[in-house]
């Protein structure tokens, strides 16, 4: 699948953002279901290095982990993908933005919002820090 085909494919973003932002607990998962390995994962990873069937290399993630007892598969790992922060109710300035910190890459739907003494974290596909943008 090609790059453009990928960011079209919300399921998708949002299953990778949850492969890199839980990546530790996903292995975890794995290692404790009935395979008991991490070859699922690590082909998702191989796929995003390589520009491969991405799409294709999560859903089949998705339903080993939902095979494992899990009914929500990689959906039960998304941190609020879905989620518009950028709009505003009626009578809020809109001058202060705020910032964001997004999927170095583009290619998931991955976000985290700064906290204090909180270092900005890394992708772990990628090892890059995230892209900060502003909202």
């Amino acid at each position: 699948m090609a790059d453009g085909e990928e960011a079209a494919a919300p399921d998708g973003a949002r299953r990778l953002a949850a492969v890199c932002a839980h990546l530790k607990e996903i292995r975890a998962d794995l290692r404790g279901g009935p395979g008991g390995d991490e070859d699922q994962v690590e082909q998702v990873l191989a796929a995003v290095q390589d520009g491969g069937d991405v799409v294709g290399t999560l859903a089949v993630l998705h339903a080993v982990l939902q095979a494992g007892g899990d009914p929500l598969g990689l959906d039960g790992y998304t941190d609020h993908a879905g989620t518009n922060r950028g709009l505003r109710p009626a009578g809020i300035s809109t001058a202060r933005t705020e910032l964001v910190y997004l999927c170095p890459a583009g290619r998931c739907a991955r976000y985290w919002l700064p906290l204090a003494a909180v270092p900005v974290p890394h992708c772990a596909i990628s090892s890059t820090m995230l892209r900060r943008e502003r909202l």
